[in-house]
């Protein structure tokens, strides 16, 4: 088999247990998502099921296996940010009475790496492990910070519902002052405030945020939210290095 053939399997794969992991249950419908043919993804899951990746579960279908829960586990084992950040987050939870997220970029997308909820009687919808378009949330921002002006256009002119003008505009008052704001602009009445975590070198590799909605983040707390979270970004940083 040519390293072609190879990659091209092991594309197919990963976009099967992608599928599976988006919820397709059955052979047809991750046939019809995927436009692949039936003996095809028959015979990857076939395989997927053999080494654990996925199982057939009566009356459900298929799921994510054994195998990709303990590769799960490894790899945040393997991922000490969330270790050592965990502990400030509940303390910055405990302290605004909000939820706090903790993120990192994955090509455009922030992806959720922590989440410690507010002790306030609302529940958002984010859970850890999701991803979200990095310039419509407030991680997302702070992790684009650092960017160049022409990649803040890019990033934003990807979500048609954010003014791209508007937003470019606030980006270059949140790269000068090393902080962001979610002003509703991914859902209604949800805000939040975000702070980059950077490395020795100066380099972001993170970034928290404590959210909440609209009737209890005004513009006024938001701003006095900064310096608490750069506070907390700062003891993240100093402990990783």
């Amino acid at each position: 088999m040519t390293t072609n053939v190879r990659n091209q399997s092991l594309n197919k794969a990963i976009l099967v247990v992608d599928a599976v992991a988006d919820g397709h249950r059955h052979l047809k419908g991750i046939c019809d998502h995927l436009n692949l043919p039936k003996s095809t993804v028959h015979r990857i899951l076939y395989g997927l099921i053999e080494a654990r990746y996925i199982r057939d579960v009566k009356g459900i279908g298929l799921v994510l296996g054994t195998k990709m829960i303990q590769l799960g586990n490894r790899a945040q084992r393997d991922m000490p940010l969330k270790e050592i950040a965990h502990g400030y987050l509940c303390e910055l939870a405990e302290l605004t009475n909000d939820t706090v997220h903790l993120g990192i970029k994955d090509r455009d997308e922030i992806f959720y790496l922590d989440k410690v909820p507010g002790n306030r009687a609302i529940q958002l919808r984010s859970q850890i492990g999701d991803r979200l378009p990095l310039a419509g949330t407030g991680v997302g921002k702070a992790l684009m910070i650092d960017m160049p002006k022409m990649e803040w256009k890019r990033l934003i002119d990807k979500e048609k519902h954010l003014d791209t003008d508007l937003m470019i505009t606030r980006m270059e008052k949140y790269a000068k002052h090393d902080y962001t704001f979610d002003l509703e602009d991914n859902e209604e009445l949800v805000r939040c405030v975000a702070v980059p975590i950077r490395n020795k070198y100066g380099n972001i590799i993170a970034a928290i945020s404590v959210t909440s909605i609209k009737p209890y983040m005004s513009d006024a707390r938001m701003i006095e939210l900064i310096e608490t979270i750069t506070i907390y970004s700062k003891k993240i940083s100093e402990k990783l290095n």
